[in-house]
């Protein structure tokens, strides 16, 4: 795989992922998803484009009223990081294999 699409599905995955443990998997759960991106290591510039990737992808809720970048967890966004888990050398549809992702 191209190292920066891999890049990009990385920091996609560890975002979602950092929300899955916070919010431990409940969709009425919100939180800065910009704080846990940047908590990870995740800049802006990588910030920005995987935020709206996982709106556009229906994988979080973004909760108005709130700060700007406050989002929840939707059910297609928990299917997508425990799939990821049912076989860590596999990818997912949406992510590469997690032993990849953690080397």
């Amino acid at each position: 795989m191209n190292r920066i699409v891999f890049e990009k599905q990385s920091h996609r995955f560890f975002m979602l992922f950092e929300l899955y443990k916070k919010s431990n998997a409940n969709i009425d759960f919100s939180q800065d998803l910009q704080m846990l991106a940047y908590n990870h290591g995740i800049g802006s510039r990588s910030f920005f484009p995987a935020w709206k990737y996982l709106q556009i992808e229906g994988l979080i809720r973004v909760r108005h009223g709130r700060d700007n970048y406050y989002a929840s967890m939707t059910h297609k966004g928990i299917k997508a990081i425990e799939e990821v888990f049912e076989d860590e050398s596999e990818y997912s549809k949406y992510f590469p294999a997690y032993r990849e992702m953690m080397h």
